[in-house]
């Protein structure tokens, strides 16, 4: 039987992977030398003793990642900024390794209560990988959009109409949007369609604040530090939640829903959406939300991991796919 540290440590790598795949070589080789220290039983054992028997999708490597960087953006680790890239650092994993190793001894209880919070993220990328199927249901019902997210966090992506998206040929948005999507279309869908959205609500079990000084904190510190257009993107996101009013309330996904689709709503096209959610979610909190669903006249609008990698669906129609982030968003239609 495979220990569990051994598993861990096994987890910590298949993030490393992910990430280098994605386009962040410092996070990678950061979790690599993370993976190589727990399984030797050094800080990164120390400070992640306890979580081994979590779920493989409980994403304890983007937790402990968001720790440290959490502490370096709130001045804490100082020592760190040098080679972390989101505070003008040069991306030296090889030099930033023995100082994180040794942040983590250094500060561990904060370190580990941290970790302890969960990941929580609001990737404003996946705005782009959604749009598509956005404008499909306002083009195929000629109604204006009521819109509801579950697990919105922040509910960032509730304002996905107050971005800016261009393709070689077309463009679609607010042109003074300070979030613009200008590399995110592979095969971008048809941007000739408008789209007004009436109603937007959210919730989520642990929902953030983006407008706060602790709200931004915590959403910044979970982008990838070497990952500059995630973090510029969050910052624009984070001007225009101040402009623009959502509620995100703190509660389950399925009971949301049960409440929100009891009453038909005439004269608006409902769309209930999530993105990168549902394997956060319990097995009876997926058959509630399917039933909820399915028992309403509303469109079923998510980003979720598929059997094409990560794709988009309305209902059980598969509009495009993407990467998880929103970025290489390919419309199959």
């Amino acid at each position: 039987m495979t220990a569990p540290r051994e598993v861990l440590a096994g987890r910590l790598r298949v993030q490393a992977d992910s990430c280098a795949q994605l386009g962040s070589p410092f996070y990678a080789s950061l979790l690599q030398s993370a993976a190589a220290d727990l399984e030797a039983g050094g800080a990164v054992s120390e400070v992640l003793a306890g979580f081994e028997s979590e779920s493989e999708w409980s994403a304890v490597a983007l937790r402990l990642m968001g720790a440290v960087h959490r502490l370096l953006l709130d001045e804490t680790l100082p020592e760190l900024a040098p080679h972390y890239p989101s505070v003008g650092g040069d991306g030296d994993a090889s030099a930033a390794w023995p100082v994180f190793r040794q942040a983590l001894l250094d500060h561990l209880a904060e370190i580990r209560r941290l970790v302890s919070r969960g990941c929580q993220t609001n990737e404003v990328g996946r705005s782009a990988a959604l749009l598509g199927g956005f404008l499909e249901v306002a083009h195929r019902t000629g109604l204006p959009l009521r819109i509801l997210e579950i697990g919105a966090s922040a509910g960032l992506n509730l304002r996905w109409d107050k971005y800016r998206y261009e393709s070689p040929l077309e463009e679609w948005g607010d042109a003074n949007s300070p979030v613009r999507f200008d590399h995110a279309f592979d095969l971008p869908p048809p941007l000739n369609h408008t789209a007004e959205v009436v109603e937007r609500k959210g919730c989520d079990l642990n929902p953030v604040d983006p407008t706060s000084e602790e709200g931004a904190l915590t959403l910044r510190s979970f982008i990838w530090a070497d990952q500059l257009s995630r973090l510029s993107l969050l910052d624009g996101a984070i001007k225009i939640a101040a402009q623009v009013p959502v509620e995100v309330e703190r509660m389950d996904a399925a009971t949301f829903l049960e409440r929100e689709l009891t009453t038909p709503r005439g004269g608006i096209a409902t769309v209930v959406f999530h993105s990168v959610f549902i394997q956060y979610v319990s097995g009876d909190q997926r058959t509630r939300i399917r039933r909820a669903i399915d028992d309403s006249s509303v469109y079923y609008l998510r980003l979720e991991a598929g059997a094409e990698g990560f794709e988009v669906r309305l209902g059980d129609e598969l509009l495009a796919t993407s990467s998880p982030h929103g970025t290489h968003v390919r419309w199959l239609q």
